[in-house]
């Protein structure tokens, strides 16, 4: 079985719960948008974001404002 780790450093404003930076390897960021290129996409899309559980509604609007 072949293990790999994914390491990212975060910078969170405690206040407002945002963050404010990201430093990963490019196999994290390879790994982040390998799963945004899935099919769920069309799916996140015709749903409203407020709609959604979890963090993928907030992962997609982030993209779309970048």
């Amino acid at each position: 079985m072949i293990t790999s780790k994914i390491t990212m450093k975060l910078l969170i404003e405690s206040k407002r719960q945002e963050v404010m930076f990201v430093e990963a390897g490019k196999k994290s960021i390879d790994f982040l948008f390998h799963i945004l290129a899935l099919p769920i996409g069309s799916v996140i899309r015709l749903l409203s974001v407020k709609e959604l559980v979890g963090c993928l509604g907030n992962l997609y609007e982030s993209l779309q404002n970048l």
